[in-house]
């Protein structure tokens, strides 16, 4: 059963791979944005048949709190989903680092995921007790090819890449973190009317 769950894994890993490299591709040639109807829920939801073994490798705790009536925006699932596997991925190894390092306190290593409606948005926190970021970090996290990750373990694309997912899709991200404490990311993006 547990070679089953690594392989399908594996298969959808493959999928992502290639979904970001053909986002790369559609990056660099500005191709047009699709969209549709998007119930947020259901791309985050899709992050734990991803990254499920992973976060249960690493010991990590899973808090969803999903409003279930939260109205739909305007994106492309695959692409939100490939911005949620990113904070997801970012978050497990802010958490690892963290708990390799037992001066820092707390080695709990819990992921939230909140997503609730708001004065006409939509909005999702992805929040860590990992390591945390400081003001310097927090401000150049979106710039491209930016890492803290050790050589050969980071492109520094990832949250560049998603930062322009979300601005595709005329909405917003706001770090907020604390050195020590944790990271949380908050992207909001338009309701539509329902």
């Amino acid at each position: 059963e547990d070679l089953k769950s690594m392989a399908d894994d594996i298969v959808a890993n493959v999928e992502r791979a290639a979904g970001g490299i053909k986002h790369v591709r559609d990056f660099a040639r500005q191709s047009d944005v699709v969209k549709s109807k998007v119930n947020i829920n259901d791309p985050i939801q899709d992050v734990f048949k991803v990254l499920g073994h992973q976060l249960k490798v690493h010991e990590i705790k899973v808090e969803l709190d999903l409003d279930e009536n939260v109205p739909k925006i305007m994106a492309e699932h695959n692409r939100l989903e490939q911005v949620f596997i990113n904070l997801v991925t970012n978050a497990i190894d802010a958490m690892d680092e963290k708990s390799e390092q037992p001066e820092n306190g707390s080695t709990e290593k819990r992921l939230t995921i909140k997503s609730f409606a708001e004065n006409g948005r939509v909005s999702v926190d992805v929040s860590d007790t990992g390591i945390g970021m400081s003001e310097e970090i927090k401000n150049k996290i979106l710039e491209p090819f930016f890492t803290t990750k050790k050589i050969g373990k980071g492109t520094g694309l990832g949250v560049s890449i998603s930062y322009g997912i979300i601005k595709d899709y005329e909405g917003t991200i706001e770090i907020e973190s604390e050195v020590g404490k944790g990271t949380t990311f908050k992207l909001s993006f338009p309701a539509l009317a329902p």
